[in-house]
Order: C-alpha cells, then sequence, then structure tokens
C-alpha cells in the first residue's frame, strides 16, 4: 500500500538492514548496518533516516548522493554515494523487486474472489487463487494454486494454468484461434481449435493479451514466461521457458520459440518459423524466416542485427534526391 503518488512505498513493518542483507546478500557499511528501513522510495524524496533508495542509472547519481537513508545500489555506481549510507548488491533490482513484492503482500486486503467475478460449474481453482471484478473461469478450466486471473479476463473452458500464473486486465485465454481454409469453389469456412492452451507455472501475462487455441494439440506457453501488454500468441504456438516478450508483439499460428528467448516491443513473428535458444528480436522486428539459436535479428524482413546496421547507416548516408 502506498503512502500516495510519489511518496514512496511503506513497509508492513520496520526492517532491520542486516536482517535483509542477510537474507538478500551484498555488503553494508558497516556504520548503518544495524539501522533500519521504514519505507522504499525514489533519491530525490528520500528525507528520512529510516529510507531506503535504490540507485540504477548514473543519471540519479546527484540525488543519491545527497539523500538522507540508505542507497542500494550496484558497486559500480558507489564511488559517489557517501559511505556509511550505502548498500551494495551486483543486482539491486532484484533485491528491490522482492522488497517491493514482501511490501505487497503485507498490504494486501483485497478477497480472493471479487463478487462480480463468474466461475463456472466444472472450473477447477486451487488454493490461494485470486479473482478480479468481472474476471471470468468457464466450465472445464483448471487454474493453479496461487495463480491470479486480472479485471475482466477470461479463461476459457479448454485452458490449464499451472502455479503462480499471473493473468492481467481483459487478457483472453483459450478462445478459437484465426484459422480458415478454402474450399473447392472459393468458400471459406473457419478451422475449429479445440486443441486448448496449456500455461506452465510462473507465467505472467499482460493486460490485453491473447492466447489462442491450439487446432489438435493446445498452445503452449513455458515455465517463467513473461508477456507484456497486447501480445497475441496465435493457435499452435509453442513459447518456450524463461522468454520475455515485450508489448504488441504477435506470433503466428504454429510458431516455434526455444528458451529464454528476448522479443522487444511491436515485434511480428510469422506462421511456422522457428525462433532458437537464447535469441533476441529487436523492437519492431519482421521475422519471416527461422533464427538460429543465440542469434540477434532486426528489421523487416529480420536478419542480423549488425548487417541490418550497417544498411541502415547507408541509406541514411546517402545524398537527398535533387
Amino acid at each position: 500500500m502506498s503512502l500516495g503518488l510519489g511518496q514512496g512505498i511503506p513497509l508492513a513493518r520496520a526492517e532491520r538492514l542486516n536482517e535483509l542483507r542477510n537474507r538478500f546478500g551484498g555488503e553494508l557499511d558497516e556504520p548503518h548496518s544495524t539501522r533500519s528501513v521504514r519505507r522504499i522510495v525514489a533519491p530525490p524524496q528520500a528525507t528520512e533516516e529510516t529510507d531506503l533508495s535504490p540507485l540504477f542509472a548514473a543519471r540519479s547519481l546527484k540525488d543519491a548522493a545527497v539523500a538522507a537513508g540508505v542507497v542500494l545500489c550496484a558497486p559500480s555506481l558507489a564511488a559517489k554515494i557517501p559511505h556509511g549510507s550505502r548498500w551494495l548488491h551486483p543486482h539491486p533490482e532484484w533485491v528491490l523487486a522482492q522488497l517491493l513484492e514482501l511490501a505487497a503482500a503485507r498490504g494486501q486486503t483485497e478477497p480472493e474472489r471479487a463478487a462480480s467475478a463468474v466461475v463456472e460449474a466444472g472450473a477447477e481453482l486451487g488454493p490461494g487463487v485470486r479473482l478480479g471484478p468481472g474476471a471470468v473461469v468457464m466450465s472445464g478450466a483448471r487454474v493453479g494454486a496461487g495463480s491470479s486471473i486480472g479485471p475482466n479476463a477470461v479463461i476459457f473452458g479448454n485452458v490449464w494454468l499451472g502455479e503462480r500464473v499471473s493473468v492481467g486486465a481483459s487478457a483472453v485465454i483459450g478462445r478459437a484461434g484465426f484459422g480458415w481454409v478454402t474450399g473447392p469453389g472459393g468458400e471459406r469456412r473457419r478451422m475449429p481449435q479445440p486443441g486448448g492452451v496449456i500455461v506452465e507455472d510462473d507465467v505472467e501475462i499482460g493486460a490485453l493479451s491473447s492466447i489462442d487455441s491450439g487446432t489438435l494439440m493446445p498452445t503452449r506457453v513455458g515455465a517463467g514466461t513473461k508477456l507484456d501488454a497486447q501480445v497475441h500468441v496465435g493457435h499452435n504456438v509453442s513459447l518456450g521457458p524463461g522468454c520475455i516478450v515485450a508489448a504488441q508483439s504477435g506470433f503466428a499460428g504454429s510458431a516455434i520459440l526455444g528458451a529464454g528467448v528476448l522479443v522487444g516491443g511491436q515485434v511480428g513473428v510469422k506462421d511456422h518459423v522457428v525462433v532458437g535458444d537464447g535469441a533476441r528480436l529487436a523492437a519492431k522486428s519482421g521475422v519471416i524466416s527461422d533464427v538460429a539459436p543465440g542469434a540477434t535479428v532486426a528489421g523487416f524482413p529480420a536478419v542480423p542485427r549488425l548487417r541490418w546496421l550497417r544498411a541502415m547507416a547507408k541509406l541514411l548516408a546517402r545524398p537527398p534526391h535533387a
């Protein structure tokens, strides 16, 4: 629960810095290792000795150097922070994420199931499932323990969600995929898509995202994958574990992404394309052919990033037409 916009995030109770260090790691300046923290706040708003200010970028060094309380930062940024007020950690963002989760969990007062949520007969909800206002879980769906379904999200009956899955507001999981076939006379018929969707554990699905049902086999999202807002996953797509997909990206039917693929915003991946493990797709890329494991591609059609940058440099260097 916040104090108010711009006023930081209070912890449910004071936390001793040495206990936080023991839990999350890092190195504390000794003079303040026994101090306590009561709120997490941006460096410009740090006015109390019990404030903890995260510092991630050099542009905030000036504010952090005069901030009250303790500054959480990577060792590479520590030189300009006064000794005695630093918590050094190689992954300060990781520490902040856990502290904010801890604060949110302790301040949580919402009911597990909003009164306006709809759970049809035949749907299965694991323990600790949270349903926001207007959320719909249809008959036949399975939602694993600790999962959260946001306001107005719809989970169709052919969907299995794993444990600790987060579905954002107005997301739609399991609707019929966009597949059409053409008959002898040119007439069009929708291809039924009864294959369903499997979302593995610890997946996050952003607001207004959609994941379509497969045809004969389930569309699948691997464990730990994170989808930003307005991401579309077409029928029969398989996203491997640990992928990160930025907003407004889309995957056409039967595309396959390996493990740990990073996808920039507004990327489009053609149907049946295979993207290898650990590949990186730059923002706005149009991927119309397979991408090798570990490769970084950009542009449309997507090519190795350095090749694309050289082509753009040559294009921009051309003199304007007379």
